[in-house]
C-alpha cells in the first residue's frame, strides 16, 4: 500500500514538473511574439522577404528612425504619365519622387494639390497624404480629417522604362472616403516614364 501511495505521489509530482515546464516554454513563446510585435511596431512593417535569423536580429538593432524618405533613392527622379504627354512642364501629370523630401502631387489641374511623402516597401513605393499644399484653393475637402498613416497609392517597376501609379484612395478613420476616391485617380493613377 505504502508503494502504491509514493507511486501516485511520484507521479502526481511528475505530471505538476511537466504542465510547470509546459506554461514556461509557452511564456518563453509569448514573450517572443511580444518582442516581434515591438520590433514591427518599431520599423512599421514586417520583413515580407523572409529573412534568416542573423538579419532579424540585425533588424532588431538596427536603428530604425529614419523618415521613410531616405528610404526610397531607387526610384529617385521625375516621372510623367504617358497619358498625358502634352503635359511636358509638368504642372500637373508628372511625379517628382526625391530621396528626403516631399513632393506636392496634382488632384485636380489648378485647383487641389496635396503633399506627399514617399516610403519604399520591398520593391514598390507607397505614397503618403502629408497634407493640403498651399497652392491648393479654397474647398469643402476635409484636409484634417484625411488619414496620414495609410497609402493612397502605391508606384512599382512594370517594365525596364515604365512604372505604374495605381490609387488607393483617401482614408479618413481607417475607412476609405468614398465621396473622394476619384481624387488623384484621375490625374495621378497610370502608367509613367522616368524623365
Amino acid at each position: 500500500m505504502k508503494l502504491l501511495t509514493a507511486f501516485k505521489t511520484c507521479t502526481i509530482c511528475l505530471a505538476i514538473l511537466i504542465m510547470t515546464g509546459c506554461k514556461d516554454s509557452a511564456n518563453s513563446e509569448n514573450e517572443s511574439k511580444v518582442e516581434d510585435t515591438i520590433t514591427t511596431q518599431k520599423t512599421g512593417f514586417k520583413d515580407l522577404n523572409e529573412q534568416s535569423s542573423d538579419q532579424s536580429e540585425e533588424l532588431k538593432t538596427k536603428d530604425t528612425t529614419t523618415t521613410p524618405e531616405e528610404k526610397n533613392t531607387g526610384y529617385s527622379g521625375t516621372y510623367t504619365n504617358l497619358a498625358f504627354a502634352e503635359d511636358t512642364n509638368c504642372e500637373c501629370y508628372c511625379l517628382e519622387i526625391e530621396a528626403g523630401k516631399s513632393s506636392e502631387l496634382c488632384l485636380k489641374p489648378g485647383e487641389l494639390y496635396m503633399e506627399a511623402d514617399f516610403k519604399k516597401v520591398g520593391n514598390e513605393i507607397h505614397v503618403f497624404y502629408k497634407g493640403a499644399s498651399l497652392k491648393s484653393e479654397e474647398n469643402d475637402l476635409p484636409w484634417n480629417d484625411l488619414d496620414t498613416g495609410t497609402a493612397v497609392a502605391t508606384f512599382s517597376k512594370v517594365s525596364a522604362n515604365e512604372y505604374k501609379l495605381d490609387w488607393k484612395g483617401f482614408q479618413i478613420d481607417g475607412k476609405t472616403a468614398v465621396e473622394y476616391a476619384l481624387l488623384g485617380k484621375k490625374t495621378l493613377e497610370g502608367t509613367y516614364k522616368l524623365k
